[in-house]
């Protein structure tokens, strides 16, 4: 049951809208068929299909095997046409990033999000271009009134009003960066966040970090080589991923982190639980290992890192996404792999083709790579 207390201390800052297979990957002798999410079928037989999809789903905790993942847009879950359903993904993707508007549900959005998570035990976690305080939750209301005080101005003059209205709604009032009442708002946002995913049933936090090249100007976030991020990064690690010292209702929440990881703060690196590095089109994979390494330095961990490609461009080719699925570093196993609009591989004939290869390719390359590790430490003894 929700913690009235901590819904009516948040609730004023949450713009709700509304209320608040065949992919066969052979595990443990057992078939997960994809259902084409119409799950009209309740019986023993079925729970027990479940019951064992989910324990193998848990299997990939504390990195027991890597990840099928994607950031799923275009959400809309309604009528006859199944693209838009969390549940007509194949049933063994293990986590899905919201690229589509994650806390504007209503009762078909939480009924989609209830069979992804709970019937097939995936995990769903809320992602943003994280440049700016207030991201997501500030309420509508903010820049309604600039625009109602501000009928004349022009769109880039009521661009910078509404962002000024924003950071002061949080408490940064100086304008300066760095300062106090900078460093305050940071955390009271952070903190927000943190509570209202807790609150809206989702299992973590993605942020998408493109300081360089995801627009929002100078945003409230960015400088000072992600210092200010770093401040966001400490709050939300407090509650989020694997240094938490607080688990919201006992639970594992995720935090990872996408886009410019780079450009990140260094001592931001250890929170996180994964890296997802964008490597659109691109099947030099070692060299994109290479670019965290220098980044993160002894805090890069192999199975941290999931490797993406776009189906916004390759969806109907798949791109190299085969190839990453296959890829394995050869000090270390990658933590995963997926597709930037996962959803677009829906078109594809079965829906969902380069994906469901790549679940099998994905398991199959490790599996190979932890053989020739037993391998070559039986024959080392």
């Amino acid at each position: 049951m929700m913690n009235m207390k901590i819904f009516k201390k948040i609730i004023y800052i949450i713009p709700l809208v509304g209320m608040i297979f065949a992919s066969c990957l052979d595990v443990e002798k057992k078939e997960f068929e994809h259902l084409g999410g119409l799950n009209t079928i309740d019986n023993q037989e079925s729970e027990q299909y479940y019951a064992d999809l989910r324990a193998w789903k848990a299997t990939a905790e504390n990195y027991g095997r890597p990840v099928s993942f994607g950031w799923f847009s275009n959400w809309s879950p309604e009528g006859a046409i199944r693209k838009g359903y969390l549940a007509s993904l194949p049933d063994s993707i293990d986590m899905i990033s919201m690229w589509s508007a994650p806390f504007e549900l209503n009762e078909a959005k939480i009924a989609d999000k209830n069979i992804y998570q709970q019937k097939k035990g995936g995990k769903i976690f809320v992602c943003y271009i994280l440049h700016n305080i207030g991201t997501g939750i500030t309420p509508k209301s903010v820049s309604e009134e600039v625009q109602a005080e501000n009928p004349e101005a022009s769109s880039d003059d009521l661009t910078k009003l509404i962002k000024k209205a924003t950071e002061e709604y949080w408490g940064f009032t100086s304008g300066v960066k760095g300062s106090e009442d900078h460093i305050a708002s940071i955390q009271r946002y952070s903190k927000a966040l943190v509570d209202t995913i807790v609150i809206m049933g989702y299992d973590g936090l993605d942020i998408d970090w493109e300081p360089n090249g995801g627009g929002d100007g100078d945003g409230s976030l960015k400088g000072a080589g992600g210092k200010y991020l770093h401040y966001l990064v400490e709050e939300v690690g407090k509650y989020f991923g694997p240094k938490a010292t607080e688990r919201p209702d006992g639970k594992y929440y995720y935090f990872l982190i996408d886009g410019e990881i780079w450009n990140a703060n260094k001592e931001s690196a250890p929170y996180f639980d994964y890296f997802i590095t964008q490597a659109y089109g691109d099947s030099w994979l070692d060299y994109r290992v290479s670019t965290l390494r220098n980044w993160c330095g002894e805090y890069y961990e192999y199975q941290k890192h999931i490797f993406t490609e776009n189906f916004e461009s390759y969806w109907n080719s798949g791109g190299v996404l085969l190839k990453q699925a296959a890829y394995n570093h050869a000090n270390g196993p990658k933590g995963g792999v997926g597709a930037f609009r996962l959803d677009n591989d829906y078109d594809n004939t079965p829906d969902y083709k380069y994906t469901r290869q790549a679940i099998q390719e994905n398991q199959r390359a490790y599996q190979e790579y932890m053989d020739l590790q037993s391998n070559n430490n039986t024959e080392e003894q």
